[in-house]
């Protein structure tokens, strides 16, 4: 009697049988692996992101604007001051300041419009620069007038005037995080970029001005 005949299934069926069990196989390790990687990269981040916020707390400047009518000496001055009361350095980049809502170019354009000054007139008075960096704790003195003889009537002014002026600044720490400072407010603004359409006021008055005030 003969033996039936075995029927032998090709081998690519054979394997499409299990192929349900590879590919679960396959997506039991490549899921774990997967969900490892995100959560080191997400660890690596928030890392990341605490040492940049511990840096910039670190380094952080916080410039503000005053304005005073004598020293701590009690020397009779009014003097504008810039001052860095944050821990970290502030670049200085750019300042607008206002007199009776108009921008001023600088400290002789000020005094003329505010209190008499006279274009071509020795008068004593310091100014002081308005970019750079300021250190922590530092102040500069960008407009100062010492109270004088010669100087008086020009001081009885400007300690009336001096609180018709707004100021804003543009600063930025070591690593470019930039705010706006303005008079009036105690939260600078955080900026990504200082303003370029300010009208700049600059210590010095360029020379083409300086030679007009001459004339």
């Amino acid at each position: 009697m003969d033996e039936p005949e075995q029927v032998t299934e090709p081998i690519p069926q054979r394997l499409l049988k299990y192929l349900p069990w590879m590919m679960a196989g396959h997506w039991l390790i490549t899921i774990p692996t997967f969900v490892i990687s995100i959560a080191l990269a997400y660890a690596t981040y928030v890392q990341a992101d605490a040492t940049r916020k511990i840096q910039q707390s670190e380094t952080w400047p916080y410039v503000s604007y005053a304005t005073s009518n004598a020293s701590p000496e009690g020397e009779t001055r009014i003097a504008f001051t810039l001052t860095n009361g944050g821990v970290g350095p502030a670049k200085l980049k750019t300042m607008e300041f206002r007199y009776d809502g108009r921008p001023m170019a600088n400290p002789r354009e000020f005094l003329q419009a505010c209190c008499g000054y006279a274009p071509g007139r020795s008068m004593r008075f310091t100014t002081g620069a308005v970019d750079g960096v300021l250190r922590p704790g530092d102040s500069v003195d960008f407009i100062r007038l010492t109270k004088l003889p010669e100087t008086a009537a020009m001081w009885d002014r400007l300690q009336d005037e001096r609180w018709k002026v707004k100021v804003k600044t543009c600063y930025c720490s070591i690593f470019d995080d930039c705010w706006v400072m303005e008079s009036g407010s105690l939260d600078p603004k955080p900026v990504k970029t200082c303003p370029a359409d300010w009208k700049q006021y600059e210590e010095q008055p360029i020379p083409d001005a300086v030679a007009a005030e001459m004339k």
